[in-house]
Protein backbone atom coordinates (compact mmCIF):
# COMPACT_ATOMS: atom_id res chain seq x y z
CA UNK A 1 0.00 0.00 0.00
CA UNK A 2 2.83 2.55 1.26
CA UNK A 3 4.51 1.65 -2.66
CA UNK A 4 0.69 2.42 -4.59
CA UNK A 5 1.11 5.81 -2.22
CA UNK A 6 3.98 6.84 -3.01
CA UNK A 7 4.22 6.14 -6.64
CA UNK A 8 1.11 7.91 -7.15
CA UNK A 9 2.68 10.73 -5.28
CA UNK A 10 5.65 11.33 -6.60
CA UNK A 11 4.28 11.99 -10.04
CA UNK A 12 1.85 14.19 -8.81
CA UNK A 13 5.15 16.04 -7.28
CA UNK A 14 7.06 16.38 -10.45
CA UNK A 15 3.62 17.99 -12.33
CA UNK A 16 3.50 20.68 -9.81
CA UNK A 17 7.16 21.29 -9.50
CA UNK A 18 6.94 21.56 -13.44
CA UNK A 19 4.10 23.77 -13.42
CA UNK A 20 6.00 26.28 -10.86
CA UNK A 21 9.17 25.47 -12.94
CA UNK A 22 7.83 26.75 -16.34
CA UNK A 23 5.30 30.07 -14.29
CA UNK A 24 8.60 31.16 -12.84
CA UNK A 25 10.22 30.81 -16.47
CA UNK A 26 7.47 33.31 -18.21
CA UNK A 27 7.71 35.64 -15.31
CA UNK A 28 11.62 35.73 -15.73
CA UNK A 29 13.70 34.75 -18.01
CA UNK A 30 17.22 34.98 -19.23
CA UNK A 31 19.08 34.10 -22.57
CA UNK A 32 23.10 34.08 -23.77
CA UNK A 33 24.18 37.09 -25.84
CA UNK A 34 27.36 36.18 -27.90
CA UNK A 35 30.28 38.57 -27.69
CA UNK A 36 29.67 41.15 -30.44
CA UNK A 37 25.96 40.90 -30.49
CA UNK A 38 23.73 43.25 -29.11
CA UNK A 39 19.98 42.46 -27.10
CA UNK A 40 17.11 44.28 -25.97
CA UNK A 41 15.51 43.81 -22.13
CA UNK A 42 12.12 44.49 -21.88
CA UNK A 43 11.92 46.46 -18.23
CA UNK A 44 8.34 46.29 -16.80
CA UNK A 45 7.40 48.95 -14.00
CA UNK A 46 4.77 49.32 -11.78
CA UNK A 47 2.80 52.16 -10.47
CA UNK A 48 2.02 52.27 -6.79
CA UNK A 49 -1.23 54.87 -6.75
CA UNK A 50 -1.13 57.00 -3.33
CA UNK A 51 -3.67 59.28 -2.14
CA UNK A 52 -1.55 61.92 -0.35
CA UNK A 53 -4.18 63.33 2.74
CA UNK A 54 -3.10 65.82 5.43
CA UNK A 55 -5.77 67.38 7.59
CA UNK A 56 -4.71 70.86 9.22
CA UNK A 57 -7.08 73.74 10.32
CA UNK A 58 -8.45 76.28 7.81
CA UNK A 59 -8.83 79.12 9.87
CA UNK A 60 -6.36 80.21 12.82
CA UNK A 61 -7.01 83.31 15.27
CA UNK A 62 -4.11 84.65 17.17
CA UNK A 63 -3.11 87.75 18.80
CA UNK A 64 0.29 89.93 18.78
CA UNK A 65 0.96 92.44 20.82
CA UNK A 66 4.00 94.18 22.37
CA UNK A 67 3.38 93.43 26.22
CA UNK A 68 3.26 89.86 25.58
CA UNK A 69 6.97 88.50 27.56
CA UNK A 70 9.80 86.96 25.86
CA UNK A 71 11.07 87.03 22.05
CA UNK A 72 7.90 86.12 20.37
CA UNK A 73 5.06 88.25 20.60
CA UNK A 74 2.05 86.03 19.05
CA UNK A 75 -0.51 84.05 21.65
CA UNK A 76 -1.83 81.46 18.98
CA UNK A 77 -3.46 77.62 19.32
CA UNK A 78 -1.91 74.99 18.71
CA UNK A 79 -2.10 73.69 15.47
CA UNK A 80 -2.06 70.16 14.94
CA UNK A 81 -1.47 68.38 11.31
CA UNK A 82 -2.32 64.95 10.44
CA UNK A 83 -1.07 62.86 7.74
CA UNK A 84 -3.75 60.47 6.72
CA UNK A 85 -1.70 58.87 4.26
CA UNK A 86 0.50 55.30 4.29
CA UNK A 87 3.53 57.14 3.05
CA UNK A 88 5.79 59.85 4.66
CA UNK A 89 4.62 63.60 3.64
CA UNK A 90 5.99 66.87 3.69
CA UNK A 91 4.36 69.75 4.21
CA UNK A 92 5.92 73.37 2.31
CA UNK A 93 4.37 76.68 2.47
CA UNK A 94 4.93 77.87 -1.58
CA UNK A 95 3.21 81.39 -1.07
CA UNK A 96 1.65 83.77 1.76
CA UNK A 97 -0.69 86.32 0.86
CA UNK A 98 -0.41 88.97 3.48
CA UNK A 99 -2.83 92.04 3.97
CA UNK A 100 -1.94 94.70 6.02
CA UNK A 101 -4.10 97.46 4.66
CA UNK A 102 -5.53 98.37 8.31
CA UNK A 103 -1.91 99.01 9.40
CA UNK A 104 -1.34 101.88 8.12
CA UNK A 105 2.50 103.01 7.57
CA UNK A 106 3.30 99.45 8.59
CA UNK A 107 5.60 96.68 6.05
CA UNK A 108 6.60 93.35 6.22
CA UNK A 109 9.89 91.84 6.85
CA UNK A 110 10.92 88.93 5.09
CA UNK A 111 14.16 89.21 7.24
CA UNK A 112 12.17 87.41 10.47
CA UNK A 113 13.16 88.42 13.52
CA UNK A 114 15.14 91.36 12.55
CA UNK A 115 12.36 94.26 11.95
CA UNK A 116 12.16 97.62 12.09
CA UNK A 117 9.85 100.18 14.56
CA UNK A 118 7.77 99.95 11.58
CA UNK A 119 7.71 96.18 10.45
CA UNK A 120 5.82 92.66 11.37
CA UNK A 121 7.40 89.58 10.72
CA UNK A 122 5.26 85.95 11.32
CA UNK A 123 5.99 82.63 10.91
CA UNK A 124 5.59 78.81 11.89
CA UNK A 125 7.80 76.97 14.62
CA UNK A 126 7.59 73.10 15.62
CA UNK A 127 6.41 72.69 19.08
CA UNK A 128 8.83 71.56 21.44
CA UNK A 129 7.51 71.05 24.72
CA UNK A 130 3.91 69.55 24.94
CA UNK A 131 1.22 72.15 24.76
CA UNK A 132 3.33 74.92 25.77
CA UNK A 133 3.58 77.65 23.16
CA UNK A 134 7.28 79.27 22.57
CA UNK A 135 8.37 81.62 23.90
CA UNK A 136 11.92 81.94 22.23
CA UNK A 137 12.34 82.66 18.03
CA UNK A 138 14.47 80.27 17.82
CA UNK A 139 14.16 77.96 14.75
CA UNK A 140 11.02 79.74 13.61
CA UNK A 141 10.58 79.27 9.98
CA UNK A 142 9.27 82.88 8.71
CA UNK A 143 7.10 83.13 5.67
CA UNK A 144 7.66 86.01 2.99
CA UNK A 145 5.06 88.31 1.94
CA UNK A 146 3.33 88.00 -1.54
CA UNK A 147 6.34 86.33 -2.98
CA UNK A 148 6.66 82.56 -3.99
CA UNK A 149 9.31 80.67 -1.58
CA UNK A 150 9.43 76.65 -0.76
CA UNK A 151 9.59 76.61 2.71
CA UNK A 152 9.26 73.38 4.72
CA UNK A 153 7.16 73.40 7.62
CA UNK A 154 7.35 69.90 8.58
CA UNK A 155 7.74 66.44 7.55
CA UNK A 156 5.49 63.44 9.19
CA UNK A 157 5.73 59.67 8.75
CA UNK A 158 3.05 57.68 7.53
CA UNK A 159 -0.05 58.34 9.45
CA UNK A 160 1.80 60.37 11.56
CA UNK A 161 1.30 63.95 12.93
CA UNK A 162 2.59 67.10 14.05
CA UNK A 163 2.27 70.52 16.19
CA UNK A 164 3.04 73.87 15.64
CA UNK A 165 2.32 77.56 16.62
CA UNK A 166 2.29 80.91 15.04
CA UNK A 167 5.27 83.03 16.12
CA UNK A 168 5.69 86.32 15.32
CA UNK A 169 7.40 89.98 15.72
CA UNK A 170 6.47 93.57 15.68
CA UNK A 171 7.80 96.99 15.59
CA UNK A 172 7.55 99.55 18.27
CA UNK A 173 5.69 102.21 15.55
CA UNK A 174 3.31 99.17 14.44
CA UNK A 175 -0.13 100.73 15.78
CA UNK A 176 -2.19 97.99 18.04
CA UNK A 177 -6.14 97.45 18.51
CA UNK A 178 -6.58 96.33 14.91
CA UNK A 179 -5.77 93.35 12.47
CA UNK A 180 -4.27 92.00 9.73
CA UNK A 181 -4.23 89.10 7.34
CA UNK A 182 -1.94 86.07 6.93
CA UNK A 183 -2.89 83.32 4.33
CA UNK A 184 -0.19 80.75 3.62
CA UNK A 185 -0.64 78.06 0.79
CA UNK A 186 0.44 74.46 1.93
CA UNK A 187 1.76 72.32 -0.91
CA UNK A 188 1.84 68.50 0.66
CA UNK A 189 4.10 66.52 -1.47
CA UNK A 190 5.70 62.80 -0.84
CA UNK A 191 8.94 62.87 1.20
CA UNK A 192 11.73 62.04 -1.74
Amino acid sequence: MKRKLFSRVIPALLTVAMLLTSAYATSYQSTDVAIGSSNQVTMVGEIAPTIMSVTMPSYVPFNIARSIEGENKVVSPRITMVNKSSVPVTLDVVYTSVDLSRLQGTSWSNNGQSISDNQIAIGFQLETIANQAPTSLAGTKWLQANVEQKLNITSMGAFGSSTMYVVGALGNAVPENTTFTVTPTFVVSLVQ
